[in-house]
Formats: structure tokens, C-alpha cells, sequence
């Protein structure tokens, strides 16, 4: 797995990179949603930072991939744990976890993966043991 320094242009593409694939496909409306974030300009995310990243966070996954023919990547937990501790500015965590929802949601359907992937970000971030709850309710009430 490639290794951006935390907070990084690079980190922040990573992860939300990882929201928009990590339900198997890349929808134009999570693309929309990711552009509608206001804060990406202000810590340098651009255009091709983020495809940049999101080519290499794709040749990581399929390199790790145990079994690519199955047609399914899984990361490991440990892994992914570690991908979100690069992220360490409290006030990019909640830009950023926003943002990872609005993605998430932006296609109309809430996948299993994607649900996952949020409330381990929150865990990780913002040390809730009921990130479920939160995550359920942010996404209920939108």
C-alpha cells in the first residue's frame, strides 16, 4: 500500500477514494458529492491529485487481493484502521467523515460496505463505541 504523510492531499484522496469504491462501482452523483465539499480546495485536493490516488489505491487493492478472479477486493481491517489513522487533524476528520456520507448517500442506495466504512471512520476518529447509532441516524434523517 502506497504511505502519504497524514493529512496529506494524498491521505484525504485516499480515503474518499475508498468511499466511493468500496460498494464495488464509482457513481457519478458520489463524484458530484465529493466536488460539492468546500473544504478539499483548502487542504490542495485537486483533480488530479485525487485520480492519482485513486489509481494507486486501486493497483494496492488488487495487488493485496487474495483472490482476483472472485471479482471481490477485501481490505483488512488492520489495514483500513491504519489508512484512517492518517488522518489526523480533528477538524479534517469531521470535514472529511461529512464528506464520506454525503458520498455514501449521494447514489441513493446505502450498501453494507459503505456503512461499514463510515462507522469505522468514527470509531477511529472520534472514539464513538455507538458510531452506529450516529451513523444510522445521520443517514435517516437525510
Amino acid at each position: 500500500m502506497h504511505t502519504y504523510t497524514a493529512n496529506s492531499p494524498e491521505a484525504i484522496s485516499r480515503i474518499l477514494a475508498l468511499a466511493m469504491i468500496v460498494d464495488g462501482h464509482l457513481s457519478p452523483s458520489e463524484l458530484h458529492a465529493m466536488q460539492r465539499a468546500t473544504f478539499l480546495e483548502q487542504v490542495k485536493v485537486d483533480d488530479d491529485t485525487f485520480d492519482r490516488t485513486l489509481r494507486e489505491l486501486c493497483e494496492d487493492l488488487l495487488d493485496a487481493a487474495a483472490n482476483r478472479r472472485a471479482g471481490m477486493v477485501e481490505i483488512d481491517p488492520v489495514l483500513l484502521d491504519g489508512l484512517l489513522q492518517d488522518i489526523r487533524d480533528p477538524l479534517l476528520q469531521i470535514c472529511l467523515w461529512k464528506t464520506m456520507v454525503d458520498i455514501v448517500q449521494a447514489d441513493g442506495h446505502l450498501d453494507g460496505r459503505e456503512t461499514t466504512l463510515v462507522r469505522r471512520a468514527a470509531r477511529a476518529w472520534f472514539g464513538q463505541d455507538r458510531a452506529e447509532d450516529a451513523f444510522t441516524t445521520a443517514a435517516l434523517a437525510s
